[in-house]
């Protein structure tokens, strides 16, 4: 039994681009929608609790669209119809308009609130087609209200004067609804603004990722799929390790121009690593990596854990690595990946109280097991924003129960990753690791298919279109070109082109990501290839 155990909580904030390069609108709402809902909600609720410490990743791409909306006035396609009066919307848009404003889980965020429930079971009786046609003006508004202020944290609804208020009411007016929009605007100024804060307080730390989430070992060279046994590679091997470099440098510019510091950990797009990536940032400045458990079995060649999951050494998985990297040590830790996703994939299946008991209770059993003599560390990493929308009150009971009791148990102090590292920097030495990522110790969800292949093979032929033409263009125009290529570089297209990830948006996936791929050719001048307004299929 050790006296302490640290435990790093590490939550994950990501939104791929959602804007049309041709009408530098947003296409999809989620950005602005998380950010009202999640992002500052995750940050203020550690207000409550100021012994308890954490890491945030905050992705580039994400602070790039937060700062478009705050600064350049951005919209999407859902706030314009959310701005409308009824009378002024068209068929498609009232469809759209229902379409998203129920997308919450219902017991969790629709029923709560009568007025909100009974336009939800109006819809769902009649059907969206026949709602179109029946629902009056004044129910299109309350939709229209409705959808958005459910979106709000619950610190707002329980705190807010103004959400508070018009959380209470039956009916809405136009007033209202620019209320609601004032108010998501206030709130995504905040989200930046408080994570500085508790940068600053030390309560934080706050780390980045490639800028547009690439799988930074499959920029660097898809042939690495090939070590993870994926045999059905796209016909062109796609090879730009200086994309690689790029995508990390903008990241650790973005975070300089927002936190005022570098950043010292790096969250790897999907946790996907490879030996060549992670040399890459280590020679960008990068002081330490998160990567999955599944990686470090791996990369040991022995099983960590035995039946019911129970660690057979835990004191294998709870120290940090040093990885020999070409230039020099690079901190690796491997989050725990059965108690991370207890977290996303089953505590709100639990009372939230229970659930939080639960996991200080694993926690605390965990402390007992390890052998004296060193520090040890439990990583629990996961995304901080989707699974909220299974929880009661977008996880506030499990959430401020958690942190309680973490900061009321003797034996366990939370901590941030940088913390650690600073009370103790001796640590066993890996001379290399194993690739994959936290998916399946693998990068099949992301190459590999049809359809992802295809992606990677149209990726692949404009990127090298644009490298034959550069010495005949201009740098400005090369350098604006190759950002359209980054994005479509992204990891998000090709999850959505996997065959067993199917969305209602799955067309509008498809044609950003080509969408980026002809813009390409607008900024360089060139005829746009055929291939490029062809669909691609899941098959």
């Amino acid at each position: 039994m050790v006296s302490t155990l640290y435990v790093a909580l590490v939550w994950h904030h990501h939104q791929p681009t959602y804007k049309d390069p041709k009408t530098g609108k947003y296409l999809l709402p989620w950005t602005r929608m998380h950010a009202v809902k999640d992002y500052f909600y995750m940050a203020n609720i550690l207000a409550y609790f100021p012994d308890v410490h954490y890491t945030a990743n905050i992705t580039p791409v994400l602070i790039s669209q937060l700062n478009d909306y705050i600064y350049n006035y951005a919209g999407d396609t859902y706030l314009e119809v959310l701005m409308k009066p009824p009378e002024e919307l068209t068929y498609d848009e009232k469809k759209l308009l229902l379409e998203y404003s129920f997308i919450l889980n219902p017991e969790y965020f629709i029923k709560p609130f009568p007025s909100y429930y009974s336009l939800y079971s109006k819809v769902n009786a009649l059907g969206i087609e026949r709602a179109i046609e029946e629902l009056s003006k004044q129910e299109i508004l309350d939709v229209q209200v409705w959808g958005n202020l459910a979106w709000f944290d619950p610190h707002f609804k329980k705190d807010d004067p103004v959400i508070k208020r018009l959380l209470r009411e039956e009916h809405f007016t136009e007033n209202h609804k620019r209320l609601v929009i004032r108010k998501q605007l206030e709130v995504m100024s905040s989200v930046l603004l408080r994570y500085g804060e508790l940068l600053d307080l030390g309560q934080a730390e706050i780390i980045t990722s490639p800028f547009y989430h690439p799988i930074l070992p499959l920029i660097i060279d898809t042939d690495i799929a090939k070590d993870v046994g994926i045999s059905n590679l796209p016909r062109l091997r796609f090879r730009y390790p200086e994309d690689a470099e790029l995508q990390l440098r903008w990241a650790i510019d973005t975070y300089v121009s927002t936190f005022g510091i570098t950043p010292n950990g790096i969250w790897p797009s999907e946790l996907a690593v490879s030996n060549d990536a992670l040399s890459l940032i280590k020679s960008l400045g990068f002081r330490w990596v998160i990567a999955d458990e599944d990686i470090l079995t791996k990369t040991l060649g022995k099983g960590l854990r035995g039946p019911e999951d129970k660690l057979l050494s835990p004191e294998i998985l709870y120290r940090p690595y040093f990885l020999e990297t070409q230039g020099g040590k690079l901190i690796v830790v491997f989050r725990d990946k059965i108690l991370s996703n207890l977290i996303s994939f089953q505590y709100y299946r639990m009372n939230p109280q229970d659930a939080a008991i639960d996991l200080v209770r694993r926690l605390e059993e965990i402390r007992f097991s390890l052998p004296q003599g060193r520090r040890y560390l439990v990583t629990i990493a996961l995304d901080g924003e989707n699974c909220w929308n299974y929880y009661p009150e977008n996880g506030w009971g499990f959430l401020t129960s958690l942190y309680m009791r973490l900061s009321e148990t003797a034996g366990l102090r939370p901590v941030t990753i940088s913390e650690f590292i600073e009370l103790d920097g001796d640590f066993d030495v890996l001379n290399n690791i194993s690739s994959g990522s936290w998916i399946n110790m693998s990068f099949d969800t992301w190459i590999g298919e049809p359809a992802t292949n295809t992606a990677w093979d149209y990726l692949g032929m404009v990127r090298k279109d644009l490298e034959d033409c550069r010495d005949s263009i201009t740098k400005e125009v090369y350098d604006s070109a190759l950002r359209e290529i980054l994005i479509a570089e992204g990891s998000d297209w090709f999850w959505w082109y996997n065959r067993h990830h199917t969305v209602r948006e799955d067309k509008v996936f498809d044609e950003l990501f080509r969408a980026h791929l002809r813009e390409v050719y607008v900024k360089i001048n060139r005829p746009v290839p055929q291939f490029l307004y062809k669909t691609i299929e899941k098959l």
